[in-house]
Formats: structure tokens, C-alpha cells, sequence
């Protein structure tokens, strides 16, 4: 079992740097979200809670319980639609980057698998932790 965990950990992984990868080398002043003590969260945040949340749902097949940061709040509020879009992208061209998932996410698609990581954790059961880092804390 724990084997089978290390191989979707490691899928999961590999998909959440090619969202990094590809933001960075396409990083633009819009892919910079303010939260609201002013830490930018970039796409590449939502979009690797995004990609983990949604190959933890496809590899267990069962309930799963996923600790992150991001809901997808701010993304549903107007004038969000733009980084939305550029999310989508980023997870759909994640997913299919390696042949391992044949499927086009839906931007609702993206931000309820960005909402299925909403999850206390708790001494009871199992649950996965996911905390992006991707250095910009320091950035203002």
C-alpha cells in the first residue's frame, strides 16, 4: 500500500512541476494575484492544488482527505475570469503533458478540485498535506 501511495505521490508531483515550469517561463504581471496581506499567489499555486487534488481523486478511487491553502473563492469573483482561463490551461496541459490522463478539465471542473482540498485534517484517518513553494513569499 504504501508503495502505491509513493507512485501517486510521484505522478503527482512530476504534473505539479510542469505547472511550475511552465509559469515560470511564461510569467507575466497578471499571473500575480494579491491575497490580502499582499503575498502574491501566481497561478501556478491554484493550479498545482488544482492538478495533486484531481490525481488524488483519479488514482484512489475513494474518499481522500487533502489539507491546502487555496479555495477558489477569489476565482469565482468577477474580473477573475482571465487567470481562470489561464489555470485551466495550465492543468489541462499538465495532465496530458505525459500521456498519463486523456481529459480536458472544465474551468468548473478545475475549481471544484481546487475546493476538494478544503480539509482540516484531524488525528483520525489520512490525509495529504500540500503546501506550493514557490518563492514568492518575499516578493512585493
Amino acid at each position: 500500500m504504501l508503495q502505491s501511495f509513493m507512485l501517486i505521490l510521484t505522478k503527482s508531483l512530476l504534473l505539479r512541476k510542469i505547472i511550475s515550469m511552465n509559469v515560470q517561463k511564461a510569467l507575466l504581471q497578471s499571473d500575480v494575484q494579491f491575497e490580502t496581506d499582499k503575498t502574491p499567489l501566481i497561478v501556478a499555486d491554484y493550479g498545482s492544488q488544482a492538478v495533486v487534488s484531481f490525481v488524488l481523486q483519479q488514482e484512489l478511487h475513494a474518499e481522500f482527505s487533502l489539507v491546502a491553502k487555496e479555495d477558489s473563492k477569489d476565482l469565482r469573483k468577477d474580473g477573475a475570469q482571465e487567470i481562470i482561463k489561464r489555470i485551466t490551461k495550465l492543468v489541462n496541459d499538465s495532465l496530458t503533458s505525459d500521456g498519463s490522463y486523456n481529459v480536458t478539465l472544465s474551468t468548473e471542473d478545475v475549481l471544484k478540485a481546487i475546493d476538494s482540498s478544503i480539509s482540516e485534517g484531524g488525528c483520525q484517518g489520512r490525509y495529504w498535506v500540500l503546501d506550493p513553494i514557490d518563492g514568492t513569499k518575499g516578493c512585493k
